[in-house]
C-alpha cells in the first residue's frame, strides 16, 4: 500500500492514467459478456429448436464477468500478504471456472452447430424456429472464439520462431 501511495504522490498523472486505463479495460472486458446475458435473458422463450441456447449465453456471459473481476481484483490489491492469499484462492477459483467455461463452450458448440443447418428464423410457430438475433449472435460468438484462438496460436508460433531466430543470431556470435 505504501508503494502505491508513493507512486500516487510522486507521479499523480501517471497514476491517474493507469487507473483510468484499468477501468477502461475492465469495462471492455465486461461489455461483451453483459451483451451475452442481455440477449440470452431477453430471448429466453424464443428458441424452440434448442431452448438451452439462451441459458448458454447467460451462463457464459456470467462466468466471463466473474473471471474478469477475479483478474482485476487480484491485480488491484496492493497488500502483499492479502495479495498472496487472494492469488491462491482466486487462482484455484479461476482454474475451476476456466475448466467449467471450457466444458460450457463445448456444450454451446454442440447446441448451436448441430442446429445451424436446420434453424428457421421466420416462422415462430415452427419447432425449428429460433430468434435470428439470438441464434446468429450465439453462432458468431462461438465462431469468433475459434477465430481468436487460431490467431492467438499463429501469433504464438511466430513469437516462438522469432525468439528462436533471435537467440540463434545473438548467441551464436559469442
Amino acid at each position: 500500500m505504501e508503494k502505491i501511495n508513493d507512486f500516487k504522490n510522486t507521479k499523480p498523472k501517471l497514476y491517474l492514467a493507469m487507473l483510468i486505463f484499468s477501468v477502461v479495460i475492465l469495462i471492455l472486458m465486461t461489455i461483451f459478456p453483459i451483451s451475452m446475458i442481455v440477449i440470452g435473458a431477453t430471448n429466453m422463450d424464443k428458441c424452440p429448436i434448442e431452448p438451452k441456447i439462451p441459458i448458454w449465453l447467460i451462463v457464459a456471459g456470467s462466468v466471463s464477468i466473474v473471471l474478469a473481476l477475479i483478474s482485476f481484483i487480484t491485480l488491484a490489491v496492493p497488500s502483499l500478504k492479502v495479495k498472496l492469499v487472494l492469488t491462491v484462492v482466486f487462482g484455484i477459483l479461476g482454474g475451476l471456472l476456466g475448466m467449467f467455461q471450457f466444458a460450457w463452450f463445448i456444450t454451446g458448440n454442440v447446441w448451436v452447430y448441430s442446429k445451424h443447418r436446420t434453424v428457421v428464423y421466420d416462422d415462430p410457430d415452427s419447432g425449428l424456429y429460433c430468434d435470428k438475433t439470438l441464434f446468429l449472435f450465439t453462432f458468431w460468438t462461438i465462431t469468433a472464439s475459434y477465430i481468436m484462438m487460431g490467431v492467438s496460436f499463429i501469433i504464438s508460433i511466430i513469437a516462438a520462431c522469432c525468439s528462436c531466430l533471435c537467440s540463434i543470431c545473438f548467441f551464436s556470435r559469442s
